[in-house]
């Protein structure tokens, strides 16, 4: 098992995870990242909100994978 930290990244800033988690794989920790940042986009879209919101997920030697979502609204009417 590996210790993967998870690294939240929005309009407001960065939120480093300094205590991290303990997981079977890299795998699996993108899977929790993706599922992270699922509820970060249903977060803006409940506020009516546009944004951008990245997960960054390192371990022990450094970054591993990034999960990134942008949730973006354009008129197409004038």
């Amino acid at each position: 098992m590996a210790r993967f930290y998870f690294d939240f990244h929005d309009a407001s800033g960065i939120l480093r995870d300094e205590a991290g988690e303990e997981l079977p794989s890299a795998t699996i920790a993108r899977n929790d990242a993706l599922k992270t940042v699922g509820q970060a986009v249903k977060d803006l879209t409940y506020r009516h909100a546009d944004g951008r919101v990245v997960i960054e997920v390192r371990d022990g030697d450094g970054p591993v994978l990034r999960v990134l979502a942008v949730v973006e609204t354009t008129s197409l009417k004038e």
